[in-house]
């Protein structure tokens, strides 16, 4: 099947925006509501470019009531706005994660839970350690993963103890170094 059709059967059953489908039966406040990611600019011109001042002031109104071409039309200006396939968070989230993988000043700056344009850091950096928690938290549960595979080396006590009192019978004091088992 072609992807034009699978987006008509999509734009068939509602309007798909951020990778979720919202039926044609809801008016258009809940619709506004709903999508989420338009501004009010944004919901101001899909009102005066298709007429649907009526379905603005009706609250029992739904898109049902327009016809198949204006449904059409507006499934295909949301689709050029934004990504049909993710939500606006994810997405988002991801290109958060391509900064910091590709090694870039603000990707660091961001991980770090520091200002990444220029900002202040002495008044406004904790807006800035809030907002950059999605790359925090992906930096946190992938060294999660990679110390899973480490084994950390026990000490036993009982042995350094014996070491230690021969070296004392010995006369010679000698420090006991840990073994590591990295390569690196």
């Amino acid at each position: 099947m072609k992807f034009e059709q699978v987006l008509q059967i999509y734009w068939s059953k509602g309007f798909l925006y951020g990778g979720r489908v919202v039926s044609f039966q809801t008016n258009f406040r809940t619709f506004c509501h709903e999508v989420g990611g338009l501004g009010r600019t944004t919901k101001t011109q899909i009102l005066k470019r298709f007429e649907l001042n009526a379905l603005y002031y009706n609250h029992s109104a739904s898109f049902n009531d327009s016809d198949k071409e204006t449904k059409k039309a507006i499934n295909i200006l949301l689709s050029q706005i934004t990504s049909i396939n993710n939500q606006i968070s994810e997405i988002h989230q991801l290109n958060l994660i391509r900064l910091y993988l590709i090694k870039s000043h603000r990707g660091k700056s961001q991980a770090l839970g520091q200002p990444s344009r220029g900002q202040r850091t002495w008044s406004n950096a904790w807006t800035a350690y809030y907002y950059n928690k999605t790359i925090r938290n992906f930096i946190i549960t992938i060294q999660r993963t990679l110390n899973k595979n480490k084994k950390e080396e026990k000490i036993n006590f009982k042995v350094v103890k014996r070491k230690l009192k021969k070296s004392k019978k010995e006369g010679v004091i000698k420090k006991t170094v840990k073994k590591s088992n990295d390569w690196f």
